[in-house]
């Protein structure tokens, strides 16, 4: 059976990463596949050749343990993403990547929204020169910032926010944060949302996945900000069956930047449906649509 254009590039991008190992011991796997992208030419459309950089990546990581927030965001939760943000702002938007890691879920979101201009954050070196070189390989172009969300960056402002924020404590305690708690440490996720959501446009969109326990009752930091600084517009618990335990389940949260309470403050919350499940799937897509019409479209 003949090859597709999707295993081809694969293949390809597989021996090179495997041939710079063996050239340089000393690199980590991600850094042979960061410098294999550039030496490989990829065949087929955007979408094949995104792909094969997906399972290349996937089968690195197999071979040498990373850091759980070094995981690709799923193509079904990117393809999510992409719809949550078309729905508000059409093709045409500048968005901003909080934690862009490898720019995947960027390119995920691209892939859908054609028009979309790329802009990331990713503190990460390893990360932001394989996000760099993952432009190169697929021709897009994408601004990326090397440096922590948390600090102050010079980033021009956009029409949305997006990111799969990585969970857990930042390693420093932070000031001027409505996210941060009064003593100890903060979870990071909290502070990359509200930092991210300062780059966004007034009324503009924040599209985040996030633990799907972040708006329970121990989290008065975040119902502060939502209070006084943002609008929920939606949370979405993304399917169990996507993830190993209850406690890694996530959800995708949607707001809108500063405070203006939706019409009957009709947030909607739910659950996405099973992603393979096209008929249900199908159905929750309108569900959102119709519910935009109906409480959010201006």
């Amino acid at each position: 059976m003949e090859q597709t254009n999707m295993e081809k590039t694969y293949q390809k991008l597989v021996q090179d990463t495997d041939q710079l190992i063996a050239e340089n011991p000393d690199a980590s796997r991600l850094e042979a596949l960061g410098e294999a992208l550039l030496y490989v030419e990829g065949e087929g459309s955007f979408d094949e050749r995104r792909k094969a950089f997906q399972f290349a990546y996937l089968q690195q990581v197999q071979k040498e343990q990373v850091q759980p927030n070094h995981q690709l965001t799923p193509d079904s939760i990117g393809y999510m993403v992409a719809h949550l943000v078309q729905l508000f702002h059409g093709s045409a938007v500048e968005i901003l990547d909080a934690g862009s890691g490898t720019g995947h879920l960027s390119m995920t979101v691209k892939e859908q929204v054609e028009e979309a201009q790329l802009n990331g954050i990713e503190v990460d070196p390893v990360l932001a020169r394989l996000n760099a070189n993952l432009c190169e390989f697929l021709e897009v172009p994408m601004n990326i910032y090397p440096q922590d969300i948390i600090e102050p960056a010079r980033i021009n402002q956009v029409d949305a926010a997006i990111g799969d924020l990585p969970v857990g404590y930042y390693p420093l305690e932070v000031e001027g944060f409505t996210t941060a708690f009064k003593k100890g440490r903060s979870f990071a996720h909290l502070l990359m949302l509200e930092s991210a959501m300062t780059y966004v446009k007034d009324d503009g969109l924040g599209v985040f996945v996030v633990p799907s326990d972040m708006l329970e009752k121990d989290n008065e930091t975040i119902k502060q900000y939502l209070s006084e600084s943002a609008t929920l517009l939606m949370f979405l618990n993304l399917p169990k069956s996507i993830f190993k335990t209850e406690n890694q389940r996530k959800s995708i949260i949607v707001m809108k930047k500063n405070f203006s309470p939706l019409k009957n403050n009709e947030v909607l919350i739910g659950d996405v449906p099973d992603f393979k499940n096209t008929s249900q799937m199908k159905r929750f897509l309108e569900q959102t649509e119709s519910w935009y019409d109906s409480y959010a479209r201006n």
